[in-house]
């Protein structure tokens, strides 16, 4: 049995995901989780083999939460599951390691398939992110291009949570580091994605997709 780890912030797609790999005999549902910190918590209590990870996430996003488990548990496969086809998330996702990027708006049976394909050694990538990945090669990008990739796992953690609405001293307390940490990692954000304002750094958030208008 490949045991699976299930995470979306969203109740039903979390129960949808879980009836479609339960309705097959080699697959079977080991945990859920609505956001990446609770990813990790699972991971370390129920040891599944393959993580089926949704990009957007409240507290800890999916390509934070990728990093860190690449870093924890290497051995854990990891599918990334998303509306998002662009490029800045497809290039963050293949750069920290993702086994399988499955697009929300393809057919049900893909995930099925994606997760047969890690377990094997394999990847699988939804046909139109494929594609991407082939554009890109083509036409690679210059280093910069995109500043998100730019960005460290604490200043897109950082983004997240300013995006969210949360106060300086409040990331501070979540994060448990100080308050001028936050606000040094803030300037950052803002030099490396060319704003000027914290408003801007918001913007930028909903236009890549990191949290959900």
């Amino acid at each position: 049995m490949i045991s699976v780890l299930v995470a979306d912030d969203h109740g039903i797609v979390r129960e949808g995901l879980r009836r479609l790999l339960e309705s097959e005999t080699d697959i079977q549902v080991c945990g859920e989780a609505g956001d990446g910190r609770e990813v990790l918590e699972q991971v370390e209590k129920d040891h599944p083999e393959v993580v089926v990870l949704d990009i957007t996430m409240p507290r800890l996003g999916g390509l934070e939460t990728l990093e860190r488990l690449r870093a924890k548990h290497p051995d854990v496969k990891v599918i990334l599951l998303s509306v998002h086809g662009d490029p800045p998330f497809i290039q963050s996702a293949i750069s920290l390691g993702a086994d399988g990027y499955v697009l929300k708006n393809g057919r049900a049976g893909e995930v099925l398939t994606a997760i047969r394909a890690v377990t094997k050694g394999g990847s699988y990538f939804s046909p139109a992110v494929a594609r991407e990945i082939v554009e890109q090669l083509r036409q690679p990008k210059k280093p910069g291009d995109e500043p998100f990739s730019l960005l460290s796992s604490r200043e897109r953690e950082v983004l997240h949570l300013i995006a969210e609405g949360l106060s300086a001293k409040e990331i501070a307390v979540d994060l448990k580091i100080s308050t001028k940490t936050v606000e040094a990692h803030r300037t950052s954000l803002m030099r490396k994605l060319g704003v000027r304002k914290a408003t801007e750094l918001v913007r930028y958030a909903l236009r890549h997709g990191l949290i959900e208008p």
